[in-house]
């Protein structure tokens, strides 16, 4: 049954200024003695996409969610769409909301490349990474799922520009997100028929697709750092190259686990309350590294053997 609702007037969190427009940053929790929880999003995701896991972690210490150029209630912004504009972006909103200490980065798909940049160029500035089902670098290059997949979603991303601009759509997007709560889930249907968030995000995938993965990385990512992985037993299912390309991951930090959700889906591990749950202790268990508590229910990766998991 589609869901109908009132469309939401205002943004649900504050508007950032960074230089060339401001960005939509919703912040929850206050802040303690853990490191303030930042998430980069997928392409083209509102940021209540992180409802569930914002919600459970803001109990503990001070969360950030927030929309890139074009995304949702974000201006879009100036320049080109590149991962080191998406970080400086990144970098810049931190700024803006005067986050000086180092933060734990949680980021799903797309949002990974984002995060594994600003990490590389801005070591301290990042306390611990979580990666949730994420891109990496060399993705597009050694996986013949991704480069067929990404042929399919830019043109995905550019019909559904059209269809913003003409009206037509509206059917789908009240089907979207209703694995959310009711209100996050209006907000995030909210700006779905601005053709800008289409378009920003189809330039994000030309611009990353176009681009030399030696580029996108400095190899400064910082050593000391905890590193989690959450993989969707979806992808693993679907491309044979995304076990070795997330132990990889796994390897840029000498503190780091991996855990398989075995019945999630891609979109499923942050949509779905049951799945967003393991991304939820997953995020906590890295926070609980960077206070030196070793990682509970997680297999730590066994580097003469590659990435260990724990399954969910």
């Amino acid at each position: 049954m589609v869901r109908t609702s009132t469309v939401p007037s205002e943004p649900a969190g504050r508007l950032v200024d960074v230089g060339d427009g401001k960005r939509h940053a919703l912040i929850r929790g206050r802040t303690t003695t853990a490191p303030t929880v930042v998430f980069e999003s997928g392409l083209a995701s509102p940021l209540q996409t992180w409802s569930w896991v914002q919600e459970s972690l803001a109990a503990d210490t001070r969360t950030i969610s927030y929309e890139r150029a074009g995304c949702g209630w974000s201006d879009t912004g100036k320049g080109p769409r590149s991962i080191p504009r998406l970080a400086e972006d990144l970098d810049r909103v931190l700024d803006g909301l005067e986050v000086n200490e180092p933060v734990v980065l949680v980021a799903h798909s797309f949002g990974g490349l984002v995060a594994r940049r600003l990490a590389d160029t801005r070591p301290e500035r990042v306390a611990g990474v979580l990666f949730v089902d994420a891109m990496h670098p060399e993705e597009l290059r050694r996986s013949a799922t991704q480069r067929r997949g990404t042929a399919w979603l830019e043109q995905s991303l550019k019909v559904s520009a059209l269809k913003a601009m003409t009206g037509f759509g509206k059917r789908q997007i009240d089907e979207r997100f209703t694995d959310l709560p009711p209100t996050a889930a209006q907000h995030a249907r909210s700006r779905l028929h601005v053709g800008a968030m289409w378009r920003s995000a189809a330039a994000e995938l030309v611009s990353w697709k176009n681009a030399d993965p030696a580029e996108l990385v400095t190899g400064r990512f910082p050593r000391g750092a905890p590193v989690g992985v959450v993989i969707s037993g979806e992808s693993l299912r679907n491309d044979v190259a995304h076990r070795k390309l997330q132990d990889e991951l796994l390897q840029l930090s000498d503190q780091s686990f991996a855990s398989v959700v075995r019945e999630a889906s891609h979109f499923g591990l942050l949509l779905a309350q049951e799945w967003a749950a393991a991304v939820t202790k997953a995020t906590r268990d890295v926070l609980g590294l960077v206070a030196g508590v070793p990682a509970s229910g997680q297999q730590p990766v066994d580097k003469a053997q590659g990435g260990g998991q724990g399954d969910v």
